[in-house]
């Protein structure tokens, strides 16, 4: 009898985990959605040395620009990999998605906040049967 009411409330404690897993990815999407600006990043200053290099953790620190149809964002000290501080020290215009309400957040061309859409329906569908495993268990009992 334990371990059936064990498995009823294993059965709620994942639909939970599920639905809020699936409840912060959501989140995460409608704020890239809504504040997402797609723009090319570029150094801000071609000829100023690289600020800072970290070889343990593989991070360049250097000020990057934001340029949009919106206007341009300077961002003084952005910390991002070597090989993306590589390809501005080259010269090259990457392509990306920063967030208006936290510039420091960036998308990388074609990256995407994962999507909420399984783990939603997951814990949707094991709302349903922990529920269903409720009303069987409760029957039983009776």
């Amino acid at each position: 009898m334990q371990s059936k009411n064990g498995f009823v409330s294993s059965l709620f404690v994942f639909a939970l985990c599920a639905l809020v897993a699936g409840g912060i990815s959501l989140y995460k999407n409608i704020d890239f959605w809504l504040h997402g600006q797609e723009a090319t990043m570029e150094l801000a200053d071609p000829d100023e040395e690289l600020v800072q290099y970290s070889d343990v953790l593989g991070i360049r620190t250097l000020d990057v620009r934001y340029v949009s149809d919106t206007g341009d964002l300077v961002l003084p000290q952005k910390t991002v990999s070597k090989a993306i501080a590589d390809r501005l020290a080259a010269g090259a215009k990457i392509p990306v998605t920063y967030m208006t309400n936290n510039p420091n957040k960036v998308f990388y061309q074609y990256q995407r906040p994962p999507s909420p859409w399984v783990w939603l329906v997951v814990g949707v569908i094991a709302l349903a049967v922990a529920i269903y495993a409720l009303k069987l268990r409760k029957r039983e009992s009776d």
